[in-house]
């Protein structure tokens, strides 16, 4: 595996980011051989190899690599691409690693039990995006408890909530849309293609201001408070990128402070910490909250 020179590229970068110091030609040379041992490969692992290495890094995945003459070390720069991408590529080469280092998946390592969660349908759906070629599906939904027939032009792959949604639009209707791949039957790639001057920038920046899928509804400031343990939580654990904290003089409750629009999707996100939260501002989302508790107070009386 780690004679792939992506695999080598992967290990340099998650070296480098998790040493944000940096470290030295040898120690990352270093660093790469044992993880040859550790796949039972040859090590040779040359100094020329390290260099397109760090090159390939600069080309293929824009991120640089910034030599300190004076430490003679290497450090990331910051990244140009977008992090979570990274992130989930590295994650995911964590994981892979560990299973071909131990001939399967180790016992003591417990993944969470999930249904499945759509990816069957992901390479079928890269690949039409891939070609720009419509796809046609089964899609079950969840309000009326039946399948119905989409033809869309599929744009982009998204993930939220350890869910997997295409986003896309209609032949004749350029407004974005997002489906669950765990929701999709009987995809089919078909060949009628499409045009299109959508960017993937665009697509981002329309669920940029959103917790999770849901979009409606203005941009607000919000803010909340927490007790000490699920403002902890909270503040290893952003809800939004947007999010600041603060801690009180006492260092009792934490004070979290939002730019977000206030979906439906990020009222869920509030009830799951409903023992400690309490809403500032703005005032019709605590009289939403509050209609939400009154109401589940009612169902649950008796």
């Amino acid at each position: 595996m780690l004679s792939n020179k992506i695999s080598r590229q992967l290990i340099i970068i998650n070296l480098l980011s998790e040493n944000s110091e940096g470290l030295t030609k040898s120690e990352i040379i270093g660093n790469i051989e044992h993880k040859f041992k550790l796949s039972n490969e040859p090590t040779n692992y040359l100094e020329l190899t390290f260099k397109r290495d760090l090159q390939s890094i600069r080309n293929d995945f824009k991120i640089d690599v910034n030599y300190n003459k004076k430490d003679k070390t290497y450090q990331l720069g910051v990244l140009s691409i977008d992090d979570s991408r990274i992130e989930l590529l590295l994650n995911s080469f964590k994981i892979f690693t560990v299973i071909l280092n131990h001939s399967g998946l180790p016992e003591y390592i417990i993944p969470e039990k999930r249904k499945s969660n759509g990816l069957k349908n992901i390479a079928t759906i890269t690949e039409a995006i891939g070609v720009k070629k419509y796809i046609l599906f089964d899609y079950f939904k969840y309000d009326s408890n039946v399948f119905e027939s989409k033809k869309i032009k599929p744009l982009a792959l998204k993930e939220s909530k350890n869910r997997w949604y295409v986003i896309g639009y209609y032949e004749n209707n350029n407004e974005i849309r997002a489906f669950g791949l765990d929701r999709i039957n009987n995809l089919k790639v078909l060949e009628q293609g499409f045009k299109t001057k959508l960017k993937i920038e665009t697509i981002n920046n329309y669920y940029k201001d959103s917790f999770a899928m849901f979009t409606d509804g203005e941009v607000e400031n919000v803010t909340l408070s927490f007790d000490l343990r699920d403002g902890n939580y909270i503040n290893s654990h952003p809800i939004h990128f947007s999010q600041k904290c603060e801690i009180n003089q006492e260092k009792t409750r934490y004070f979290i402070y939002l730019k977000i629009k206030i979906t439906l999707d990020f009222m869920m996100e509030l009830m799951s910490r409903a023992w400690s939260l309490k809403v500032i501002e703005p005032l019709h989302l605590r009289d939403k909250m509050v209609t939400f508790f009154e109401e589940a107070l009612d169902r649950n009386k008796n």
